[in-house]
């Protein structure tokens, strides 16, 4: 009687070996010429940055419409997109981005003015390494 029953038992796990998972997708693909994340990461940098200088240059033309000086014009354009830019960001995020973009328009700026006008005799200061 024992081995009857050892004989059921092991029919019946049998029959659960099998794999009872149903696919989601049935016509799930692989794709194998996916980039990796810097190669994201750095297309969306060069389309961003293309985005930019579209949209500057459109600013710029927008400016010429305008008798203000163009100091007011970007005052109050750079306003609103730090503002928009505080929100829609993290503090920290934000702060870094203020920071690190302030940093480098001084910089280059601050290069440009020395290779354009060597008359100012801007030099690099060694503490800071920058010409202001």
């Amino acid at each position: 009687m024992s081995e009857v029953k050892s004989k059921k038992a092991i029919k019946v796990r049998k029959k659960h070996n099998k794999n009872n998972v149903v696919p989601l997708k049935r016509d799930l693909r692989v794709v194998s010429n996916t980039c990796n994340s810097v190669n994201f990461e750095e297309i969306e940098k060069d389309k961003i940055n293309q985005y930019g200088r579209n949209l500057v240059k459109e600013i710029e033309k927008y400016s010429k419409q305008f008798r203000m000086a163009p100091g007011f014009f970007y005052y109050h354009l750079l306003f609103h997109i730090k503002q928009a830019a505080a929100f829609n960001c993290h503090y920290v995020e934000y702060k870094h981005a203020n920071n690190q973009s302030t940093e480098e328009v001084a910089r280059n700026q601050g290069e440009m003015l020395a290779e354009s006008c060597p008359e100012l005799g801007l030099e690099k200061k060694k503490e800071t390494d920058t010409v202001h």
